[in-house]
């Protein structure tokens, strides 16, 4: 499995942005977009898959604590639809339970400071579920 991928964590305000190296075996955070709408959130992602030239895309999908959908996964699983409609890349929907919480917890204890962690924290999220996915996956394949 050779090629980026990118991961994504939608919120309404803020989508946070990951990027896997060429092998597919690390992620990095990239980079954290305010957002007003849907489009614009769609903009951003497709902007970084062709900047990175991704062969498929991550996004986060929060699910209530029984797997159950709700709005916020909702809105994610229709921002995935609509990225898979402008990219044609495959688009990988992720349980991202408890990635922020884990993501604000790394950033406390590498000393990053309360207002440099809110810049940084949708980033590390997407981080976090783009290296659960790319872990999950069989390298020889």
């Amino acid at each position: 499995m050779n090629g980026r991928c990118l991961g994504v964590d939608y919120g309404t305000h803020r989508i946070g942005l990951a990027v896997s190296d060429e092998t597919a075996m690390l992620a990095t955070p990239l980079v954290t977009v305010d957002v007003r709408s849907m489009d614009e959130a769609i903009r951003a992602v497709v902007g970084q898959a062709t900047r990175f030239a991704v062969r498929c895309i991550v996004v986060g999908m929060p699910l209530n604590m029984n797997v159950s959908r709700g709005p916020s996964a909702e809105a994610a699983a229709l921002l995935a639809h609509r990225i898979r409609e402008h990219t044609g890349l495959p688009v990988v929907e992720w349980d991202e339970r408890l990635t922020t919480r884990l993501a604000e917890k790394a950033l406390i204890s590498s000393g990053v400071r309360r207002q440099k962690r809110r810049r940084v924290i949708d980033q590390a999220a997407a981080q976090l579920i783009l290296q659960s996915y790319l872990d999950s996956q069989d390298p020889f394949s």
